[in-house]
Order: structure tokens, then sequence, then C-alpha cells
């Protein structure tokens, strides 16, 4: 991973892949972290949130800019990113914990239930440089996520295309454990947005998003697409 320095900003890059745009101040990235903020402000319904997967805390200026200002749990294997974190965010952040520590047990372990949990963890793919979903993804942590939700809880989970894998089998596999699931298409991301669980009707979560999107002038605003999955 390198470290990429920019006017006000920051980027975390491996190889083709940005895994975090860190702002010295709350405000759109314009990338679809601004998207995953807008998922956490526009459907949380409380403010207890989970973070699996924080890398730089690419979504914490966005949400914070929306207005969110509930704490974070967050957790990840590497904290390679959190010392840059600390030093362009940490002064206006508000309370983002995070830990080192695999997010399996990590999430296991959690004493409370939570109203949100996002998971945004991704791995290197065996063929080449590109991102992909971790195993734990599609094997452990669709069934504990819906476990370590409160009643009407809702999962965001950020999924990347999976070698061999149809985009259809993806997610619906994720989204098994839930009665009820919908999926943001992003223009210009290959990423895909699985919304499972305590959601309000398609059209009702794209007002929502866009919504967030616009209150902090994202231009990705117009570029979010929600359809129904479950």
């Amino acid at each position: 991973m390198r470290i990429v320095r920019l006017r006000r900003r920051a980027r975390i890059v491996d190889g083709h892949d940005v895994l975090s745009e860190i702002l010295d101040h709350p405000g759109p990235t314009d990338t679809m972290f601004d998207v995953l903020a807008a998922c956490v402000a526009g459907l949380a319904p409380g403010p207890r949130i989970a973070m699996l997967g924080f890398a730089g805390g690419g979504i914490v200026a966005p949400l914070r800019a929306m207005g969110f200002a509930a704490p974070l749990e967050t957790v990840d294997l590497s904290l390679q990113g959190v010392r840059l974190f600390r030093q362009l965010s940490g002064s206006w952040a508000g309370t983002v914990a995070v830990d080192q520590a695999d997010a399996v047990t990590w999430l296991q372990r959690r004493a409370r239930r939570y109203h949100l949990i996002l998971e945004d963890l991704s791995t290197i793919g065996r063929q080449g440089r590109l991102a992909v979903k971790p195993a734990v993804s599609l094997e452990a942590l669709p069934a504990l996520i819906r476990r370590r939700l409160v009643s009407g809880g809702v999962a965001v989970t950020n999924l990347l295309p999976m070698p061999g894998m149809s985009w259809a089998t993806l997610l619906r596999r994720l989204a098994a454990p839930f009665p009820r699931a919908q999926v943001v298409h992003l223009d210009g991301y290959v990423n895909r947005i699985l919304l499972a669980g305590g959601i309000p009707e398609p059209r009702e979560t794209s007002a929502r998003l866009r919504a967030a999107l616009a209150r902090i002038g994202s231009t990705q605003t117009t570029a979010v697409r929600v359809r129904r999955l479950l």
C-alpha cells in the first residue's frame, strides 16, 4: 500500500484500488465513500454503528458533513491508515474507535447489538492485484451480522466482483440471512452495495441516499440507483 498526498486530503492506494480517501475537513470525497456514508446517515435506525474494515476511515468526512455525529466502533486487521486518519481528521471526526482484530472474532465478542453494521472488507485476489471480498464475507459474516443487529437493524455491504461467481449468485448468497434486501448501483464503479434488514421500499431508500448526498454537495448525488433484490 502507498499513500498519495493531495491538497487537503490523502489517499491510501493498493495497486489500482483506492482503499480510502481521507480529508482534513468534513465534506464530500466525490467518490463511492460518500455513498457508503449516505447509507449510514440515511438508513441507520439508531446511533450504534459498527464498521468492519476501516482502512483510513474514508466515510468519516462525508458522514460527519451529513450531520451524523454518533460514535463509530470499527475494526481492521491493519492499523496502517489510522495514524494518517488521526493526523488529518482527528480534530473534528468525533469518537472513532479503531481496534486491530479479525472482523469475525471482534463482532462475536461485542457485548451490544448494533443499529447498523457496515461491512467494507477486501483482500487481494489471486489473479493480479485487484481487490476482492475475503472468504469470511461470503461464509461467516452474513449470518453473524444479522445476529448482531437489533430488530429492524440494517446491514450495508460494499461488494466487489468475485472471480468465477456471477453477481446474482454473490448477492443472493450474502442476502440469504435477511428477509429483505436491495442493491445500490454506482455509475463509474464496479462495486455494488448490498442493503439488507430493516430498509424501506427502494424508492424511499433512493430518496434518502440522494438527500444525504445532496446535503453535502457530492457529485455522487445523481450516480446512485437502487433496485429490489428480495
